[in-house]
């Protein structure tokens, strides 16, 4: 098998980023709509010279609502993943990929992602009986992607 070269490491990757983030975008939506927050996911083994590997998710992790983590990708994966959380003045998730290649040499690159939530509005005028008009929702998203960059191992 010939090893595939950096960039063409780095357009698969490209393409199956875009695919995973498009199918996990939706599922952090409606976790973030119950919970406040996204949801994390462990990161995966790492994947050598794009090998197309079976994604899953890693169990046990320390999600503390991981019964309504409700994410399938049903698409191998060339590089090891990653998604983290975070939770402060605002909550958001970020995905890492890294691509390997044979010699060792490994590439990072990472999306993240910022919910605007929209709280439910809901009609007091009856105390005891309150209408919700609209219900809590997330208006958009706004997206960072960094650029490939080299992860040097250093020594310390």
């Amino acid at each position: 098998m010939r090893n595939m070269t950096l960039n063409q490491l780095k357009t698969k990757a490209n393409a199956k980023l875009v695919d995973f983030c498009d199918a996990l975008q939706p599922k952090q939506e409606k976790y973030v709509l119950k919970h406040d927050k996204c949801f994390q996911l462990l990161a995966t083994n790492p994947v050598v010279d794009g090998v197309d590997t079976t994604w899953e998710i890693r169990k046990p992790n320390d999600e503390l609502h991981a019964i309504d983590v409700d994410f399938e990708f049903n698409s191998p994966v060339p590089f090891k993943i990653s998604v983290d959380e975070w939770v402060g003045k605002t909550v958001g998730f970020s995905i890492t990929a890294t691509i390997e290649l044979p010699d060792g040499r490994k590439f990072t690159r990472s999306r993240s992602a910022v919910p605007t939530v929209v709280e439910a509005t809901v009609d007091y005028t009856d105390k005891d009986n309150p209408i919700e008009l609209t219900p809590k929702s997330v208006s958009e998203w706004t997206i960072e992607t960094t650029a490939w960059s080299e992860v040097i191992n250093e020594t310390i």
